[in-house]
């Protein structure tokens, strides 16, 4: 039995020897570089394209790597500020999610008080009827508080 349980050992560590040469590892970094170069060009790119749509400056690029602006303005260059606005949650979308919240906890909490053989099972499905009903109930009163906010 001493055997077979030390043939099974080194055949264990022999199977899980890591076999990849030094060339293929240095392959697989050239390839890990190029792609995160590649990531950078187009970044670069699309950072240039919308640097050229938003302002009045014009730039002349080299191998889409650098800018070089020159002033296209009779006053003087002109510098343009983009600020990006986060996207606000509507209130559909907030309403359905505290409902959710609130109606999970509370749905779990009575269900737990009210079940009689196992509490735990109680607690699950009050918490998925809680919480189904609060988000239906929050998404109504989300919809008429943006129906309100659209009609001002």
């Amino acid at each position: 039995m001493n055997k077979y349980f030390i043939i099974l050992t080194v055949l264990g560590f022999v199977s899980c020897t890591n076999s990849k040469t030094a060339d293929e590892l240095a392959t697989k970094q050239l390839e890990l570089q190029e792609s995160q170069q590649n990531k950078i060009d187009s970044l670069t790119l699309i950072n240039n394209e919308t640097t050229e749509s938003n302002s009045d400056v014009s730039t002349t690029t080299t191998n889409n790597y650098s800018t070089t602006p020159s002033s296209s303005n009779s006053s003087g260059s002109q510098s343009s500020t983009t600020t990006t606005e986060k996207k606000k949650m509507t209130n559909k979308t907030k309403g359905a999610l505290i409902g959710a919240g609130a109606g999970l906890v509370g749905g779990a909490v009575t269900g737990a008080a009210v079940s009689k053989r196992d509490k735990t099972k109680g607690a699950v499905v009050g918490g998925l009827v809680g919480g189904a009903t609060g988000a239906g109930v929050g998404y109504g009163i989300g919809a008429a508080k943006d129906k309100k906010e659209a009609g001002e």
